[in-house]
């Protein structure tokens, strides 16, 4: 019986889903299944039932639930008492611009605190680096992508602008309306559609590379903008309203070289911050 069958036996268990626990270990769902096949080969019983929305343990999976975790703690405690002095491990994290600021603060100080000997260098995403945090749409075709959250864009407005108190805004509104632009922007493709599709032309008064100029300059009244609700946070002067009948996305989430696998130990600290970082 296999230390890595029990983890990922663990995983299925606390995740009731076979690609949910995939994700969680990093790897490809048919590994999963064939190192449930075998544990249930091993020990002759069924350990889950299978059904449309996932799994459910069968008796004999939550007993064996029970032992497997003492016998991952047991490991990983002998891991632990045999690594004293944690070793040097050296690894390059690019960061794309503008993301919230909250949360790669919350990944790195989860990094440091959960990897022994991390030597964790920050880089541009123009540098070679082991590893990045990047939005879906620049994903590299040789990379591996695991969603870490979702970032949901807002128009924003002066508070003293004549949308300000609606909380919500029609597209239809924002014709002719003085605008500040950015390029590049992740979403600018499904924005210019959905202006194109009804007809809007929106009064660019400035075209800026970044959400700050961009909140700059909304500030100082020159005009709306777009932009990720959570790269306003500790902005004042300004008012955040939905678009009704339009919702802008942009997914987040770690990217490597798929033939050059990330330590364990990052992955592992990495995904227990997820849930975490849907709250922030």
């Amino acid at each position: 019986m296999e230390f890595r069958s029990l983890r990922y036996f663990v995983a299925v268990y606390e995740e009731h889903s076979f690609s949910a626990a995939s994700k969680r270990c990093f790897v490809a769902q048919p590994s999963i299944s064939a190192a449930i096949q075998q544990l249930e080969n091993k020990l002759d019983c069924p350990l889950f039932v299978r059904h449309s929305k996932g799994v459910t343990p069968t008796p004999e999976g939550s007993q064996l639930y029970t032992h497997a975790c003492r016998v991952l703690d047991d490991i990983q405690s002998i891991q632990k008492q045999f690594h004293d002095a944690p070793k040097h491990l050296p690894i390059r994290l690019a960061l794309m611009p503008f993301l919230s600021g909250k949360r790669v603060s919350y990944i790195i100080k989860s990094l440091i605190r959960q990897v022994p000997g991390l030597d964790l260098t920050l880089v541009d995403t123009s540098q070679e680096a082991d590893a990045r945090i990047i939005a879906s749409n620049i994903q590299q075709p040789d990379e591996a992508f695991h969603r870490l959250w979702v970032d949901h864009y807002v128009l924003v407005t002066p508070v003293d602008h004549s949308l300000a108190k609606q909380g919500s805004v029609k597209l239809e509104q924002l014709n002719k309306l003085p605008f500040i632009s950015r390029k590049p922007c992740d979403i600018n493709e499904a924005w210019q559609f959905a202006l194109q599709k009804k007809g809007i032309h929106l009064d660019t008064k400035a075209t800026v590379r970044t959400e700050e100029y961009a909140l700059d300059l909304v500030t100082a009244g020159l005009g709306v903008s777009i932009v990720p609700k959570q790269s306003t946070d500790g902005w004042t002067g300004l008012a955040l309203l939905e678009i009704e009948d339009l919702s802008l996305e942009r997914v987040v989430g770690l990217a490597y070289t798929r033939d050059k696998s990330l330590p364990p130990a990052v992955l592992t600290a990495i995904d227990s911050v997820k849930k975490e970082l849907a709250a922030l």
